[in-house]
């Protein structure tokens, strides 16, 4: 039966906060109170959308196919308080939810971003923006602290992507999308009953993109990305108190050359002082400032990541073609500067998913249980410029190459006992277990499997118990008491010193809710948070930071979702919600210059922070034909105490910081015109990697039976806002607002979907992400003399790389539903 034009508008708003409406009803029954249908398993349990006292975005199956949403980037512009960066290509991700940031994480093993991916509830720890969007069949974002029922890394909230699973009777879906820069999309799908109580569902999507930029060097694209993915699903009900699911899915990725280009120090224009290009002598720079302020624009790929194109250095500001260095042979080497380039990357994931009812009795017993094994190779070359040397000769490596190897599986079980939920009193148990392997190897010419210097065996394991108890003090009002306690244990071979940390943590939740009469709720939730500490390996024992502790914070959060009264505009579902977050022992990053290889860093606890916020939703639809939403987030992430030896050097002219406990050092700032006052002091700045304000508004039409062969012709289209990051906690270089418009219109039946697309269409060119760097070849005094005094930071001068955004892309798509 044809789906009629209400369904599929309504549910083509999937608009986010915590409202996602799949409208079931025409327009002549509006006068129905309560209009939320969707069922979200947030808190590990179905309820209504508009019931559950989370703040939850929903995307649906539905949602997910007219808002274009082909990872968690797409998924972040429409949703407030989720802000995604992708900092080294789809190998690294950074999602931020209501400010809780951490620049290293995806970088250094075991720094995490705050924020977990779940598959059908099981934990997921690796990249997520190959997962088959055609695959799912709804997606949640859970924000604020979720330690209680998801566990590990959830401290600021989770994304759980529910996958779809076999079907009573045969289906089967294919999708062609073909897209500017040799974008091409194929997937298909087929499920059905195989067995009697046995069904499955089989999928297979192979994508690419050609990328769209060129590197200078080479003249050749850079940034293409490439996944082929086949997944298998068995769903088994053999008797009518059993079921079990079992989903298997292998991941082939193959992506180019990263999009990465490096703003170069001579381009700093703030903060004078001895760390810049102006005090070392072979740079022949006269800039003195030590840092960028504002925002940090595009620039040109411009990398070693094969020979030199034209034979021709391609000379970058601050390290001229006349300058010699000791030790090299040439400054711009003309040969290729990376052993391996882009990311390569085979990955197996199995999840299975089991309950168990005991009878009549309303018991329930549930087993989850997760394996991922994951090979992954990643290269690029690390200064981002045509400085190409090598110290050990080209058979090995040059300096600045960041070409790793890693081989990584996890596993992971939990079991959950859970009570009758028809009951006044109810409540659950649970145990859960998590183990990481991690082998890490360097990539050289000489060793392209990057195997021969293996860098060492690094574990996580993290175990926990966990439960809720819930109870009706009448029809409407609720409250529900979770807690988890969890020990987590990590450990590095590489480290000689602290091989070995482990920490542990009690989180409770507390919320109470009030289901109002029209069928929303006001609920209240307080809760802890915590972000697992680590180590910082052999680069943090040389500077005396082994390890970095725990984060933690405390939050509190109100919130109300509910249908608005009809007002003659429509049905219209309204959430709003504000939050107050104290974190403490925020764990940051600290530049470390290595003595060989590429620059590193490593997590450091600076201080205290404060978050306020809040996250308006607006969505529904005016009549049959209108339907639309509205979203808005602002984040206001603000540290309240703090110390940081970067801020210490850029504010006092270069001096350099030197002790901890009085927050002094040596102060230049007398020579310096414009610098000062010299502080370490990093309170009042906000977090790095924060957008202080988002927005989105989407609007569709639909016009059943005007299009072709009994079709419904449709037209949509998004505008999205996301304001400047700061990339670092100085406040100082930032990315830029980023408005970002899309488009879609096309035909459609229950059978099939003819469409074409547009999206960044009025070409949004503001990074994606940058981050602050070091300046090559100053990274010691033993390449180049620096003529600053022996009390200053002789340190490189500060750049920064950043990653380009894609640019206007357009394109058809042809879907098929038999």
């Amino acid at each position: 039966m044809k789906k009629t034009v209400l369904l599929a508008g309504a549910a083509a708003l999937a608009m986010s906060v915590q409202t996602f409406p799949g409208y079931a009803q025409e327009a002549s029954e509006e006068t129905e109170l309560k209009q939320d249908v969707i069922v979200v398993s947030a808190r590990k349990k179905d309820e209504g959308l508009l019931e559950a006292p989370v703040a939850v975005s929903a995307f649906s199956e539905q949602a997910i196919e007219n808002l274009q949403l082909e990872s968690v980037d797409d998924i972040a512009r429409f949703t407030p308080g989720l802000s995604f960066s992708k900092a080294f290509g789809r190998s690294t991700e950074r999602p931020v939810i209501r400010g809780q940031s951490n620049v290293l994480a995806g970088v250094q093993f075991g720094v995490e971003s705050g924020t977990a991916y779940f598959i059908d509830g099981i934990y997921y720890s690796g990249s997520i923006q190959n997962l088959d969007p055609n695959d799912l069949q709804r997606v949640e974002v859970i924000k604020g602290p979720q330690s209680a029922l998801y566990g590990r890394n959830t401290y600021a909230g989770a994304i759980n992507f529910i996958t779809k699973g076999g079907t009573e009777t045969f289906e089967g879906t294919g999708k062609a999308r073909i897209g500017s820069n040799n974008t091409k999309e194929f997937s298909a799908s087929i499920s059905g009953p195989l067995f009697k109580g046995l069904t499955g569902r089989l999928s297979f999507r192979d994508y690419e993109y050609g990328g769209e930029y060129t590197n200078a060097v080479t003249n050749e694209t850079v940034g293409q990305e490439a996944t082929t993915s086949i997944a298998g699903v068995l769903d088994w009900e053999p008797i009518s108190n059993f079921d079990t699911r079992l989903r298997v899915s292998f991941t082939e990725d193959r992506d180019g050359v990263l999009p990465l280009f490096l703003q170069s120090a001579a381009e700093n224009n703030c903060m004078p002082g001895y760390r810049s290009l102006a005090y070392w002598s072979r740079s022949g720079s006269t800039n003195n400032n030590q840092y960028y302020c504002g925002v940090i624009k595009p620039g040109q790929v411009a990398v070693n990541s094969s020979s030199d194109a034209d034979g021709i250095p391609n000379v970058i500001p601050g390290a001229p073609l006349t300058a010699t260095f000791p030790f090299m042979a040439a400054t711009y080497g003309l040969g290729d500067g990376t052993a391996f380039d882009g990311i390569l990357r085979d990955m197996w994931v199995a999840n299975s998913v089991s309950n168990y009812r005991f009878g009549d009795s309303g018991w329930e017993l549930s087993l989850l249980a997760g394996y991922s094994k994951e090979h992954n190779k990643q290269g690029y070359d690390s200064d981002h410029s045509p400085v190409n040397f090598f110290l050990s000769g080209p058979t090995l490596e040059p300096f600045f190459a960041n070409t790793t190897r890693k081989d990584i599986e996890d596993y992971s079980i939990e079991a959950q006992l859970a009570t009758p939920q028809d009951q006044r009193l109810r409540g659950m148990l649970g145990v859960y277990m998590y183990d990481q392997i991690l082998y890490e190897g360097d990539i050289t010419f000489a060793d392209p499997s990057g195997r021969a210097a293996d860098t060492g065996k690094r574990t996580v394991r993290n175990e926990a118990v966990f439960g809720l108890v819930e109870l009706d003090f009448t029809d409407r009002l609720t409250a529900t008491l979770e807690g988890r306690y969890a020990e987590e244990t990590k450990t590095d071979r590489t480290s000689t010193v602290t091989p070995e940390v482990s920490y542990s943590k009690f989180t409770p939740r507390l919320t109470v809710d009030y289901d109002l009469t029209n069928g929303g709720t006001v609920y209240a939730v307080l809760a802890q948070g915590v972000k697992p500490g680590g180590i910082n390996g052999a680069i943090g024992e040389a500077v005396g930071m082994p390890t970095y502790k725990q984060e933690e914070s405390d939050n509190i959060e109100l919130g109300i979702k509910t249908p608005l009264p009809d007002m003659g505009v429509g049905n219209w579902n309204l959430s709003l919600a504000g939050y107050y977050t104290e974190a403490t022992n925020v764990q940051l990053t600290s530049a470390v210059a290595a003595t060989s290889g590429a620059i590193n860093s490593i997590a450091t606890n600076q201080g205290a922070g404060e978050i306020k916020g809040i996250e308006v939703d607006l969505n529904g639809y005016v009549n049959d034909i209108v339907s639309g939403g509205f979203t808005y987030a602002w984040t206001d992430a603000k540290f309240t105490e703090g110390c940081d030896a970067d801020e210490w050097i850029m504010s006092s002219g270069g001096g350099n910081f030197t002790s901890p406990s009085t927050q002094s050092g040596v102060d230049f700032t007398s020579l310096f015109p414009g610098s000062g006052p010299a502080s370490c002091s990093i309170a009042g700045r906000t977090f790095p990697l924060t957008s202080e304000h988002q927005a989105s508004v989407f609007v569709r039409l639909d016009f059943r039976d005007a299009g072709p062969f009994g079709s419904d012709f449709f037209i949509s289209s998004d505008l999205t806002y996301e304001s400047s990051k700061f990339v670092q906690i100085h406040n100082a270089a930032e990315t830029g607002d980023a408005t970002l418009l899309g488009a879609r219109f096309g035909f459609e039946t229950d059978k099939w979907t003819l469409a074409a697309y547009g999206q960044n269409i009025t070409d949004e060119d503001s990074i994606v992400v940058a981050t602050r760097w070091l300046q090559g070849p100053y990274f010691s005094t033993g390449f180049s003399s620096n003529t600053a005094p022996t009390t200053a930071s002789r340190g490189a001068p500060r750049a920064f790389f950043g990653s380009l955004r894609r640019g206007p892309q357009f394109g058809a798509e042809l879907r098929v539903r038999f």
